[in-house]
């Protein structure tokens, strides 16, 4: 392992915090599989707190009873789980005691079993004598926890009692209390419920701003401070007032970065500003041009969003800003002030080169290469290309003398290896020749004559010689050494320098911050990179003709290009920069954190914000912050010199995902964002939806939104209504009845209905043969001709537009049965679908959604559906057409939602039975024959036995 690995291993052996794995240690089985283990100490997390002690402990019984559960979940489905084979164990020295200690896990390469898992920092795994399928296979339990992995096939974990080492069972497999450790199975991976921990037992936060989220009289606000009527208010908003307009943002919108730039200039008090963004209304967007407004003030400010994916997209948007705003010349100058921090394998950004200009990771490594400890790097490359240019004949001369030396030390070597060649077959010869003589001599007795032996002697002679021979051709036949001539080796070293040096150009003004490398550098830079290019084209066309050389025309025109243009730019570049001495990885990334004005992670991920790492930070962004739990806000709230913080997000729509029943009543999953709305704290509305077509908004709003949501103009437009299909049925908006529908609960418990499947696997159908049209108008024009066309209207390549389709059904049977339905559909290339639950429905948009509502009984029983939360989400997620699908009587008896829904689609003449559409009809008589046919299967089975 280099330096580097046992450093960082070092380091984040240092940093871990124990605590929470080790109360998983102390777990066994039974308490582990206990429901009611946690259950006394949970109490429900209330709406004040008296201190900022009570704040943060509160939350400690409900993250172990969340991890608690997970854990137990993942011993329910083992057989599925990630296994891996154990080659090795080490413990590592000066690691503590035995019951918590560390050790070095060799993984065994077999090429199948770990080919499905690579243990990950943060993994918690089960150490079994079996790869594991049941529970009992992890009798006695032995738990470890992964804190580094240091390339695919080793892992250091720190683990709950002590594992044989190579030093006490030297043969292997190792064993444990009699047993074979031969498996790691993964359980859990609880990076995130670790970070939210420590940031629950921060014994001395930095930040004063959790005093302003504990009370509703604790809630400042800045909408009147008069910071925001100082000079540099007015100075701020004069900088950014150009790039406001020109970012096409409605006035709520255009408010709500205001308000941003006013709470960021408020000095004197703390703060927690919401911006309430409903579906559609931008408030990705929003936060977007805040952050590139912030980053033009030079403001450092941290943006969180709840996983991955989420803060990825966010950056993304930035990013994509910053290109149309910056210069064409040099578009990645000033992303040095941005940082986007996690891990690379969760946010996927392998492939993407955009977002790895500001990955923290990468930007460490390219800043390494460009200042490095040892003798190279941008200075020596600058210097060592400059000095080539300058003395391009001597570089050449002392080439030539180097490759003639090399030949001429080889052609030594060879001749002594030949005379030692020469030897060895003389005296190999001589000894076979002396043996033969000898054989023959006993053989032939008086036989033998003197001249046979001569004649021997003569033939081993030829033989001997022949093959000297052999071997001289063969040494003649190598490829003697080749000269390159003055052109060819001026063009290969300077187009392999002069590459690297532009590659370290553009690197250093992507990567350094503006503090440190100016516009005008840049602009040296930009032409550095231009005369660099014409002297190879100038290379490119002329070097390898025979009168490019010494005191030719072409040589002179050569000379006069470098010393007038292109030795000119690159003295003009700066050798050195005024950054800090940057010897270690760990400095580098301090130096990255600490320089940037925008840092992006996970919300989790500001626990390694540390005031050390990072310094102060000067604002807080929250993206989807009402899908985020409120203990997961913690870790960034305690940011050092924090003072105010912006919450974007939208109380009614899905809020965190909590597997804890218990912890799901006690209010564990409720957001930061929602306790502050519930307590009364301003909220500003972005109030202009650009996502849905009026009729498909109008529901919602109303019922959601108290109708404060104006449509934009461009979903106003004719031409954002769309027609995919023939037919009112699958107009923009409508609720189509199936009244012969049965609902089924499988495996799982989790319900799914057949007839609607079927039904909704018809639509997709109809979709992917080709029944797309483009708009309205050659909906209307096709149907002038529908007396002679009535089944099927199939438009031609020319008029059709690609689609994208979802399917929603909150209930994962239902997913389940639909995917695998559709899976044996045509695909086409016109048409990407999408199946997923509600929560992997929020935050995307679609051209057409469907959904399935699953529930048909006759007393209006809807489970969750209920959920006005969830129903928000999934009626909300469609651009041009929603399509809803269910039974009428159910969701009319529910008293719900979808019973008001159903009312409404009534009232507009939205309401459709599926079973005036023919396809549709025959759709769902061949889903309750194959029913019917399987019931009668069933039957015959049981009557059998």
């Amino acid at each position: 392992m280099n330096n580097l690995l046992i450093e960082r291993r070092r380091d984040m052996e240092k940093k871990e915090k124990s605590s929470l794995a080790e109360r998983l240690f102390s777990l066994s089985i039974k308490d582990i599989l206990n429901r009611d283990l946690y259950k006394h100490q949970i109490k429900p997390i209330p709406d004040r707190f008296r201190s900022a002690e009570e704040y943060r402990r509160c939350f400690v019984p409900h993250l172990l009873e969340e991890t608690r559960t997970e854990l137990s979940s993942s011993f329910k489905s083992l057989s599925r789980s990630p296994v891996f084979e154990i080659h090795s164990v080490e413990i590592k020295e000066g690691s503590g005691s035995s019951s918590n200690s560390v050790y070095e896990i060799t993984l065994k390469n077999t090429g199948t079993i770990n080919a499905t898992y690579q243990p990950k920092c943060g993994d918690v795994i089960a150490l079994t004598k079996e790869r594991p399928r049941r529970i009992d296979d992890l009798n006695p339990l032995h738990l470890a926890y992964v804190f580094f992995s240091d390339g695919d096939l080793t892992v250091f974990v720190r683990s709950a009692r002590a594992i044989p080492s190579l030093h006490e069972y030297p043969i292997l497999p190792y064993k444990q209390n009699g047993h074979l450790i031969r498996f790691g199975v993964f359980l859990m991976n609880t990076t995130t419920n670790i970070r939210i921990w420590n940031a629950l037992h921060n014994e001395d936060p930095s930040s004063t701003l959790i005093q302003s989220v504990l009370q509703e009289n604790s809630l400042a606000s800045t909408e009147q401070c008069l910071c925001n009527r100082t000079d540099v208010a007015s100075s701020d908003y004069a900088r950014v007032s150009p790039v406001i307009r020109s970012a096409t943002l409605n006035r709520s919108q255009e408010d709500a970065v205001l308000g941003c730039i006013k709470t960021r200039n408020c000095s004197h008090e703390t703060s927690a500003k919401l911006i309430w963004g409903p579906p559609g209304t931008g408030k990705t967007k929003d936060g977007r041009n805040s952050s590139l407004f912030l980053l033009k003030l030079k403001c450092r400010t941290v943006v969180c969003a709840p996983t991955n994916t989420a803060i990825v997209e966010v950056a993304s948007r930035l990013l994509s800003l910053f290109k149309e705003t910056s210069s064409s010349e040099h578009p990645t100058y000033g992303l040095g002030n941005v940082v986007l921090s996690g891990n690379r394998d969760r946010m996927g950004i392998k492939n993407n080169q955009p977002l790895l200009d500001v990955f923290l990771d990468e930007r460490v490594v390219k800043l390494g290469h460009l200042f490095p400890p040892s003798f190279s790097g941008w200075k020596h490359r600058l210097e060592s290309l400059i000095n080539f240019l300058e003395n391009t004949e001597t570089k050449y001369e002392r080439h030539v003398h180097e490759l003639k030396e090399a030949e001429r030390m080889k052609e030594e070597t060879e001749k002594k290896k030949k005379k030692q060649e020469v030897e060895r077959m003389k005296e190999e010869t001589e000894k076979k020749t002396k043996q033969e003589v000898e054989r023959m001599k006993e053989e032939t007795e008086k036989k033998t004559t003197k001249q046979e032996v001569e004649r021997m002697k003569e033939e081993t002679e030829k033989k001997k010689k022949q093959e000297a021979v052999h071997i001289t051709e063969k040494k003649k036949k190598q490829e003697a050494v080749h000269i390159p001539t003055f052109g060819e080796f001026v063009r290969k070293k300077f187009n392999a320098s002069s590459e690297e040096l532009k590659t370290d150009m553009v690197d250093l003004y992507t990567h350094l911050p503006k503090s440190c490398i100016s516009s005008e550098q840049v602009k040296y830079m930009i032409a550095a990179q231009q005369a660099l290019d014409r002297v190879r084209y100038f290379l490119q066309e002329n070097s390898s003709k025979s009168d490019f050389n010494k005191g030719s025309f072409k040589f002179d025109c050569f000379n006069r290009l470098i010393s007038a243009d292109c030795l000119h730019a690159l003295r003009l570049l700066p050798a050195r920069f005024e950054i800090p001495d940057l010897l270690e990885s760990k400095n580098i990334g301090a130096f990255c954190l600490q320089s940037a004005h925008i840092i992006f992670c996970t919300a989790s991920g500001a626990a390694e914000m540390s005031a050390e790492r990072t310094g102060s930070v000067d604002l807080l962004v929250v993206d989807e912050a009402a899908q985020l739990k409120e203990c997961e806000s913690v870790a960034a709230l305690q940011l050092s010199g924090l003072r105010h913080a912006v919450l974007i997000g939208d109380e009614l729509q899905l809020p965190a995902m909590v597997q804890s029943e218990i912890c799901e009543k006690a209010k564990f999953g409720r957001s930061l964002f929602e306790r502050l709305v519930l307590l009364g704290h301003n909220k500003h509305l972005l109030n202009v939806q650009y996502r849905m077509h009026p009729s498909i908004s109008r529901f919602p709003n109303n019922e959601f939104y108290g109708g404060m949501i104006a449509d934009a103009e461009v979903v106003q437009e004719i031409i954002y209504q769309k027609r995919f299909l023939l037919g009112n049925m699958f107009g923009s908006f409508s609720f189509i009845n199936v009244g012969r529908g049965k609902e089924e609960f499988g495996d799982g418990h989790s319900p799914k209905n057949m007839v609607e499947v079927a039904v909704i696997a018809e639509i997709i159908s109809n979709l992917s043969k080709g029944i797309l049209i483009s708009n309205l108008r050659i909906y209307e024009s096709v149907c002038l001709y529908s007396y002679y066309m009535i089944n099927l209207v199939t438009v031609s390549s020319e008029r059709r537009m690609k689609v994208n389709v979802g399917v929603i059904s909150p209930y994962k049977g239902q997913v389940r049965a639909i995917q695998e339905r559709v899976s044996s559909l045509p695909s086409g290339q016109l048409l990407t679908l999408n199946v997923r639950s509600v929560d992997g429905f929020q935050g995307g948009e679609e051209d057409i959604i469907i959904i399935s509502t699953v529930r048909s009984n006759g007393n209006g029983k809807v489970g969750f559906l209920s959920n006005r939360q969830r129903a928000n989400v999934a009626l909300t997620r469609a651009r041009h057409c929603l399509w809803v699908v269910g039974n009428e009587t159910t969701l009319a008896l529910s008293d719900s939602i979808w019973g008001k829904l159903i009312s409404e689609a009534r009232s507009r003449g939205c309401f459709f039975e599926a079973a005036d559409e023919k396809n549709l009809r025959d759709a769902m008589n061949d889903a309750l024959l194959e029913d019917l046919s399987s019931s009668f299967g069933t039957l015959s089975i049981g009557r059998n036995r």
